[in-house]
């Protein structure tokens, strides 16, 4: 092989480390981003100040982070309500009537609305942090 041949090999060997990603770098990176919208959304999220705070949790109190039951190990990080909270309530239930409305209750949006308004900031974190890993991975 060619001296430049050689060059131009380690050069893509080098930038092919760069660009992909390992499953837990995708995590990484997807986790940052969820990070954000659990750390807003509760300012979006309606609140009945007239509801005593028994044993059941309110809404802004249920977001969690984490894998998506049945999907593949690929690096996605879910976002969302409880399902089994551990208070025993279903709170992504709850969520999708006062998100989506009913017959007698009209739909806030506030999630699809919260998406919107942070979704700025989630990429703004899921950048950084990838902008992170490169450059750890480059120093190698």
């Amino acid at each position: 092989m060619s001296d430049f041949e050689n060059q131009m090999n380690g050069m893509l060997n080098q930038l092919g480390g760069l660009v992909n990603l390992s499953v837990e770098e995708r995590e990484e990176v997807t986790k940052s981003g969820a990070d954000v919208l659990k750390e807003n959304m509760p300012s979006v999220t309606p609140y009945n100040g007239r509801r005593k705070h028994g044993r059941i949790d309110h809404l802004k109190d249920s977001f969690e982070i984490g894998p998506i039951q049945g999907e593949p190990e690929d690096g996605h990080t879910g976002f969302g309500f409880a399902k089994k909270g551990k208070d025993g309530v279903n709170h992504a239930r709850i969520a999708r009537f006062v998100n989506d409305g009913t017959v007698k209750k009209a739909p806030t949006h506030f999630i699809d609305k919260g998406f919107v308004e942070f979704q700025g900031e989630a990429n703004e974190a899921m950048a950084k942090k990838l902008s992170d890993i490169q450059l750890r991975k480059a120093k190698k």
